[in-house]
């Protein structure tokens, strides 16, 4: 029987269908290997996975571990800086208290030791106990004045190193104090021999300069490190307050009161009444010299001046010769004196005005003297 040919009729698609079978299912097969090797890709990657997770957290426990180490050792650092440094603040205060039980009992052998507390201690905690007492008055009176003594020498230190650093060396400054030696040699010759007394005399520079005139002169300070380096040159430096030595003067005993860069740490009223005091205890004839920083300088006003924070404000010439005016004083006269290094310089300059170089580079320091008039008979 011969093979008959398929049909190619409609409903008949011309395939063999034994053909679409076999061919479903291979890709039957097909989809189920895929799936297979998905399911292993899986579980590798979850093992993967799980691999990355353990060793995470092994990782997350060395930091752990490492942190609380650094932690302990931070501690045990800390303590130890802490000891060390209570150590070295125990050892300081010694030699604080034992350089002022020191010089005290050297104060004290000499009978020039005040009794009384300094004046910028009083003018620093006098307001604040004056509020505090209404309260616990004798509780808050002893709580300053240790906060005082506290800071007291540090103070004194610090003034004491201020001024070596800045205020130049002791012989540079008997060079510019000797611009007045002709004015207390004929104070001195006025008034008969009569002695000089230096208000806050500082290192001493001009208790060395009447030395050297054969000219009798005390100082008073109330800085101890100040006198202590006064009285290592020998010279006659005490340690004290400026305004109790000056009314302790007797009427009519003075030669010369002077007060060399001490003005500009007081208050106004506490300059009125050490001119007017000055007045009373210099002997006709008598001169009182004050120095302080020349404003007119704008360097020296709106910089140097501020140097050091005890300053507290700076004082024209003005406000000066009229006070001295005004507290009785004949012959005043202000000086302008020792101008910056570079002034004549400056003033050669011709592209600088000479106004501009007095401003900025003129006298840095400012002088008021004045002198008690002689009684006429």
């Amino acid at each position: 029987m011969q093979s008959q040919p398929w049909s190619s009729e409609p409903g008949h698609s011309g395939q063999d269908p034994s053909r679409g079978f076999l061919k479903r299912l291979e890709d039957y097969i097909t989809a189920i290997v895929k799936l297979g090797r998905t399911a292993r890709t899986a579980k590798q990657a979850s093992r993967a996975i799980s691999g990355q997770a353990q060793a995470m957290q092994e990782i997350q426990d060395t930091v752990r571990e490492l942190q609380s180490g650094q932690d302990e050792l931070r501690a045990t650092l800390r303590l130890e800086v802490d000891l060390l440094k209570r150590d070295v603040q125990k050892k300081m205060e010694s030699a604080r208290l034992e350089q002022i039980s020191l010089f005290s009992a050297q104060q004290k052998m000499n009978g020039q030791l005040s009794t009384r507390p300094r004046q910028a201690d009083r003018q620093t905690y006098a307001a604040e106990d004056q509020v505090a007492n209404t309260e616990h008055p004798a509780a808050t009176l002893n709580t300053s004045w240790a906060r005082a003594e506290e800071v007291e020498t540090l103070l004194d230190t610090f003034y004491h190193s201020l001024e070596n650093r800045f205020r130049g060396s002791r012989q540079e400054i008997l060079t510019r104090l000797r611009e007045y030696q002709p004015d207390v040699e004929a104070a001195v010759s006025r008034t008969y021999g009569k002695p000089v007394l230096d208000l806050a005399c500082g290192r001493g520079e001009w208790l060395e300069l009447m030395r050297s005139l054969s000219i009798d002169a005390t100082g008073v300070d109330a800085n101890i490190f100040q006198v202590a380096s006064a009285q290592a040159e020998n010279l006659k430096a005490y340690h004290g307050d400026a305004f109790e030595t000056l009314r302790a003067a007797e009427n009519d005993s003075l030669a010369v009161i002077s007060a060399h860069h001490f003005i500009e740490h007081i208050s106004f009223s506490d300059l009125a009444w050490m001119t007017q005091e000055s007045l009373r205890a210099l002997a006709p004839g008598g001169v009182v010299l004050f120095e302080t920083p020349n404003p007119e300088n704008l360097i020296v006003g709106a910089t140097n001046f501020h140097i050091d924070p005890t300053h507290k404000h700076p004082l024209p010439w003005q406000v000066l010769e009229t006070l001295f005016d005004t507290a009785g004083f004949q012959n005043v006269e202000v000086r302008r004196l020792h101008p910056g290094g570079n002034f004549d310089a400056m003033l050669a300059e011709p592209h600088v005005h000479g106004e501009i170089a007095r401003l900025l580079f003129g006298p840095q320091d400012l002088a008021i003297l004045g002198m008690k008039p002689v009684s006429v008979e």
